[in-house]
């Protein structure tokens, strides 16, 4: 028997002994198998839920014919906790959207709020003190006071918020939802006593009262050590400043400080930390430290301060020799103050060696012998781009970083910036600005931005 019958003759037993036991069994089909792909452990494909089996049993008829966990709208009993949203790849998932909670309220962990653990509060809803979904009241007083543990806003709210005495609550908010204060004077929210925390995402504080008391958000001198955690948080043209905190712990993330005639942050005392942030166009100067520890890294510091403002960029002072602080990975570029200021990064009194790594501090306005970074010799600077005027220290250079398009406020870097795959090679910082993963190249990028 030649080798090509041989071959075929194999084929045949192979394709009768795969019908064996086959329950859809229908002769004359390929294989006699109704043309249902088979395999070791049994169907490939499925005709109803009731040949699949959990943690897959849901078939998607309409579909890929195949056993998956859940199917939107109808089958999706399976998506619960952690996971309560059927995806496009009929897998469960957790939420990244208010709109897919049936409590329109998406937490950061990615599970759905229960409906009955937030008070909501909406402009055009009615002055009542239950807060509900079905009911929302207009005033965030009543909503704070069901002591539930979140505020979900809607729409523009214009009131003077207060937190204090413990509470302890989580501020989540459709999109262009805002927080405003309108009357009166003093800041659009406050945060006090040791135990309170407040932490927000989402949503828009803005256009505080105009005068120098209207700041965004306030940790009043003698307020104790609150917390404060801002996430996806916009806060801006507030005339007496963005942000300011005299104590606590005070959490920047994801967020953008711009517009505020005061300046953008403020930290006079506990500790501050700045996350992929952009803090720019702030006419007061941008971030002022007076004695607080600080963390900040991947942020865009951009277009602060004004002919007349105190600082440019960055404001460092009164850190004692024991304090501690951390400026990595910024991009620092485009701001002004008066002649003879430092106008990327000054420092003042600093009592302890302060080394800031893989920055670009470049191209801000200086005059009357003002410098890109200056001030205290205790503040130092290593594998960073500085320039037009060079600034000693291990790996620092001093060229164009090439940003994308300065004009309209872009300071991402061109793949072709010097600053590409220049940062310590040391360095451990895993994600930019935009969550890209460092390093893209050989090495990390130096700024905000990691070219991909």
């Amino acid at each position: 028997m030649t080798t090509r019958r041989l071959a075929a003759l194999f084929i045949l037993v192979l394709g009768a002994a795969s019908c064996r036991g086959n329950p859809l069994h229908c002769e004359g089909h390929p294989f006699d198998d109704c043309d249902l792909e088979w395999d070791a452990a049994g169907p490939v494909k499925c005709t109803s839920n009731a040949e699949c089996a959990a943690p897959t049993a849901v078939c998607d008829v309409a579909g890929t014919e195949t056993c998956v966990e859940c199917v939107a709208p109808d089958e999706t009993a399976a998506c619960i906790g952690a996971e309560p949203v059927c995806g496009d790849d009929h897998a469960c998932r957790g939420c990244v959207a208010h709109a897919e909670c049936a409590s329109a309220a998406c937490l950061s962990d990615g599970t759905c709020a229960l409906s009955t653990s937030v008070a909501y509060v909406d402009p055009s809803g009615t002055d009542n003190t239950m807060c509900t979904q079905a009911m929302p009241c207009t005033s965030v007083a009543k909503a704070l006071a069901t002591n539930r543990p979140f505020v979900k806003f809607t729409g523009t709210t214009d009131e003077a918020v207060t937190i204090s005495n413990g509470r302890k609550v989580t501020f989540l908010a459709d999109a262009n939802a805002t927080l405003t204060r309108t009357v009166g004077n003093g800041a659009i929210v406050t945060v006090r006593d040791d135990a309170s925390e407040l932490t927000v995402f989402d949503l828009s504080i803005s256009n505080a009262p105009n005068n120098p008391s209207g700041v965004g958000l306030v940790i009043p001198a003698a307020a104790g050590a609150p917390k404060v955690r801002l996430t996806r948080t916009k806060v801006a043209n507030n005339p007496g400043g963005g942000v300011s905190a005299s104590g606590g712990t005070f959490t920047i993330s994801q967020s953008t400080i711009s517009g505020n005639s005061g300046g953008g942050i403020s930290a006079s005392g506990g500790t501050l930390t700045i996350a992929q942030s952009t803090v720019s166009g702030n006419a007061g100067g941008g971030i002022s430290i007076s004695g607080s520890s600080f963390d900040i890294t991947n942020s865009f510091i951009t277009s602060n301060g004004s002919g007349t403002s105190i600082f440019g960029g960055v404001k460092i002072d009164a850190i004692p020799a024991a304090g501690s602080g951390r400026l990595d990975f910024n991009t620092i570029a485009a701001n002004q103050a008066p002649a003879t200021v430092n106008t990327g990064i000054t420092c003042g009194t600093v009592l302890t060696s302060l080394t800031f790594a893989n920055n670009i501090v470049f191209a801000n306005l200086v005059s009357g012998g003002g410098k890109q970074l200056g001030g205290s010799p205790n503040c130092t600077a290593t594998f960073s781009d500085i320039g037009p005027d060079p600034t000693p220290g291990n790996g620092n250079i001093n060229a164009d970083p090439m940003f994308v398009d300065v004009v309209q406020g872009n300071f991402h870097l061109k793949p072709q910036s010097p600053a590409r795959d220049a940062a310590d090679p040391a360095a451990s910082l895993n994600v930019d600005f935009d969550g890209d993963a460092r390093p893209q190249g050989d090495r990390r990028d130096m700024g905000a931005d990691e070219v991909r």
